[in-house]
C-alpha cells in the first residue's frame, strides 16, 4: 500500500465560540458521516462560509471549505469543492443540495 493510500485525516469542526453553527449532517456517505458548519461572513450577511468536516478519520481530505452568496448563488472557495466532486461525488451532491437550501 502506498503512503498516500495509508494516510487518513481527521475532521476538524470549527469552534462555536467563533460564531459557527452546525447546519446539517449525513447519516453516511461513502467512507464516513459528514457535518456542515456555517457562519455569515463579517463583511456581508449575504456571504456565508461553509465548512464540511468528516466525523472521525477518512482517507484524503477530511475538511472542505466553500462560501456562497445566498442572494446571487455565487460560490467561493471552489478549489475544495472541485476536489470533493472528483473524489467524493456523492458528498458533493449532498453538500450542494444542502447549501442551496440555506437562507430560503
Amino acid at each position: 500500500m502506498s503512503d498516500d493510500k495509508a494516510r487518513s485525516y481527521k475532521g476538524n469542526p470549527p469552534p462555536k465560540s467563533e460564531g459557527w453553527w452546525h447546519y446539517d449532517c449525513t447519516t453516511d456517505i461513502g467512507d464516513a458521516e459528514w457535518d456542515i458548519f456555517c457562519r455569515r461572513q463579517d463583511h456581508s450577511d449575504e456571504w456565508v462560509t461553509f465548512k464540511v468536516c468528516a466525523e472521525g478519520r477518512v482517507p484524503r481530505k477530511a475538511n472542505y471549505w466553500t462560501a456562497r452568496n445566498i442572494q446571487t448563488g455565487q460560490m467561493g472557495f471552489t478549489k475544495d469543492m472541485a476536489a470533493m466532486k472528483e473524489h467524493r461525488p456523492e458528498l458533493y451532491e449532498w453538500v450542494m443540495e444542502s447549501i442551496e437550501d440555506f437562507g430560503s
